[in-house]
């Protein structure tokens, strides 16, 4: 909860946790044309109006999610971890880290809330849920295309891409800036209007500032086709939108490359990076764990 003393200090932490999820995280669906071959700019411009699009329209459907702890020090470790490991340029999740500081900032005060089970639990279940998906849509996908010639291969992925960007970008900007938005103030408060066009703002600036990371994303990790970002893209931000009805928060990276690296399991030749998979992996357990354990203790010692 927000205290009238701290409330001021919260805002601007809310604010920079945008900036820096837009450094670190979000990258992830310019990433999708980037790996397609779409210039840099073009990508920026289709995800930035997705984001934003996306936060206006539904990111308040993320308002029923009730936090009790205290939010300036889990605002304070989440700005922290993130701009740490995007110093790094290592993506990690800025919903994962958040959760945890928040889960370690009210050990032994008061017990789980149920949506914060219902957090953990979609976590675990939804990677598995979006690789299934995933598959469907991939071999759809192959048995479509393989009866275009090629400039109607061409014309379909030109079209497609663009699209499933948008698409995503928009289920991230209602999903987690909506997040961001239900952490930040309720709709009782006469600042929302401003709050909810000022978080995808400075998180659109972000973006932009974090493109070491969407190169590391699109080129370092897993061998992209068409066919597999595509299918992947839109699997995973179907997922989004649906948990976004349901109060739900998801990392979309996660559920992304998991899924990404599952097709490459099954194709030949597989191609992904081990060590850049090994690093990013690592990067997200760690950035939890470290979120959880700092929070913890500092919240004991406050």
């Amino acid at each position: 909860m927000h205290s009238i003393a701290t409330y001021p200090l919260d805002l601007l932490l809310l604010l920079y946790i945008a900036f820096i999820f837009g450094i670190n995280n979000a990258g992830i669906a310019v990433t999708s044309m980037l790996a397609s071959g779409f210039k840099y700019r073009i990508s920026l411009g289709i995800s930035a109006l997705g984001f934003i699009t996306g936060a206006l329209l539904e990111g308040w459907k993320m308002s029923s999610i009730t936090m009790q702890g205290d939010y300036t020090i889990t605002f304070t470790i989440t700005a922290i971890m993130l701009s740490i490991f995007s110093f790094l340029n290592l993506p990690v999740s800025m919903v994962n880290i958040i959760f945890a500081s928040y889960i370690g900032s009210t050990m032994g005060i008061e017990t789980l809330s149920p949506n914060i089970v219902s957090v953990i639990a979609a976590w675990i279940i939804s990677p598995f849920i979006a690789l299934i998906t995933t598959l469907f849509i991939y071999h759809l996908i192959v048995r479509f295309t393989a009866t275009l010639s090629i400039v109607s291969l061409f014309r379909f992925y030109s079209i497609m891409i663009p699209s499933a960007t948008f698409y995503t970008s928009y289920t991230i900007g209602a999903n987690n800036l909506g997040l961001l938005y239900s952490m930040g103030y309720g709709h009782t408060n006469s600042i929302d209007s401003y709050m909810m066009l000022a978080i995808p703002v400075v998180f659109i600036i972000g973006i932009v500032k974090g493109k070491k990371i969407s190169r590391f994303l699109s080129e370092e990790i897993v061998g992209y086709t068409p066919s597999t970002i595509l299918s992947g893209i839109i699997a995973c931000s179907i997922i989004l939108w649906l948990s976004t009805q349901m109060q739900i928060p998801l990392p979309f990276s996660q559920m992304l490359i998991g899924s990404l690296i599952g097709i490459n399991m099954i194709k030949r030749p597989r191609v992904y990076n081990k060590r850049s998979l090994l690093l990013l992996v690592s990067s997200w357990i760690g950035s939890t764990s470290l979120s959880f354990i700092i929070t913890s203790v500092v919240a004991k010692v406050i």
